[in-house]
């Protein structure tokens, strides 16, 4: 039976399916899922809400290919972009999930950096790209190497990158740079995609990012900021992007009644006065794992403590053998970790320790523990 799945089910085996549940049990390092303690404060719409301006007949209905009107209309004000430019998209992985569709053919090369997004890995792997990851250094990859493959490669479609704020390691990439690497990649028809899901959520000041056109392609999502299980993200690009994108959407458009939540909450101030809490809270638990981090025996203390995102990017201090590290944790001590190599192939001495979900409590009790089994292995 298995000799009969398609090449991209089977590159699809490699790659662990999203299982947000084992983050219930025990103490769960590897996902970054929001807090839920904050759901509650969110004042949350009706869905059914006629007061948003879109007629309530159409709420149990398909809408646009591209998304509902209204909402695409709202986002559109809030970038300053036209209308034409914005599509709504089932969280930002169907969005990345579309531009494979769109641009990748097996064999076509996505650079990324080393580490990346082990979602848009898996999305761009099942689409049969090549992908190349370039060694990640404090203001981002080498443009000089990246020149060098465009140069050499004309196979190359893409550069995926988190400018604000980087998964897993949670850096700000500065403007300036991301605006060099977007010319370089435009003087080779490649584009630049910019997964920009923790960009509400700077704690050390504002987040830069390149504006979209062009080349330029920006996903967003209201995931981080509001709740994951809306499944509500948006790409904006250039309109004949966006045509392209609307004409790979195989669904009735995302949920008009979810887009209506969406669009509810942009009409008030209560997601904005929302995001200013989200700020404050998250930036209080990195700082408390930060100060925990720095009394640990797990990692080397020189890490970059994240200017945003959900999670540390460590590394293991030397001697320790990351494999039997986090399979001891995992079957002796109930704390669960991902190996760093899943993330990039020169990330495997590295662990990504996501503080988001859980209460400082039991990331105390998981340091402890890690701590304990690193004394004892």
């Amino acid at each position: 039976m298995n000799s009969r799945i398609s090449k991209r089910s089977a590159i699809a085996q490699g790659f662990a399916p999203f299982n947000s549940s084992s983050a219930k049990h025990g103490i769960n390092f590897g996902y970054a899922l929001a807090d839920p303690v904050m759901f509650a404060e969110l004042p949350w719409p009706v869905a059914f809400d006629g007061g948003t301006g879109v007629a309530l007949a159409d709420l149990p209905q398909y809408t646009d290919a591209a998304g509902l009107p209204e909402l695409r209309t709202k986002l559109a004000l809030r970038y300053g972009v036209r209308h034409d430019q914005v599509m709504l998209t089932g969280g930002a992985s169907q969005a990345l999930q579309l531009l494979a569709d769109g641009w990748i053919d097996p064999g076509d090369v996505v650079l990324m950096e080393d580490p990346s997004y082990l979602g848009a890995l898996r999305t761009f792997s099942i689409a049969g790209a090549t992908v190349v990851q370039l060694g990640l250094a404090a203001e981002g990859v080498d443009l000089n190497e990246v020149e060098a493959i465009l140069q050499t490669n004309a196979r190359v479609k893409l550069f995926y990158t988190m400018p604000a704020f980087h998964n897993p390691t949670g850096r700000q990439m500065s403007r300036d740079y991301v605006a060099k690497l977007a010319a370089l990649l435009a003087r080779s028809g490649a584009l630049l995609v910019q997964d920009l899901v923790y960009a509400e959520l700077p704690y050390n000041g504002p987040a830069h990012w390149v504006a979209p056109g062009n080349n330029v392609i920006n996903v967003h999502s209201i995931s981080k900021v509001a709740g994951p299980g809306l499944r509500l993200g948006w790409v904006l690009a250039e309109s004949d992007i966006i045509n392209r994108l609307a004409h790979l959407k195989r669904d009735g458009g995302v949920s008009p009644v979810l887009s209506n939540i969406v669009l509810g909450l942009l009409q008030s101030s209560a997601l904005d006065s929302h995001i200013t809490r989200l700020r404050e809270h998250y930036r209080a638990k990195r700082d408390s794992v930060h100060s925990l981090l720095q009394r640990s025996r797990i990692c080397d203390l020189g890490y970059s403590v994240p200017s945003g995102g959900f999670s540390f990017w460590v590394r293991l201090t030397p001697g320790t053998d990351p494999e039997r590290f986090i399979e001891a944790a995992s079957r002796l001590h109930g704390v669960h970790l991902v190996n760093g190599r899943n993330y990039g192939p020169g990330s495997g001495r590295h662990m990504r320790l996501c503080f988001s979900y859980l209460p400082i409590s039991l990331i105390e009790q998981g340091l402890e523990r890690l701590s304990h089994l690193h004394a004892n292995l």
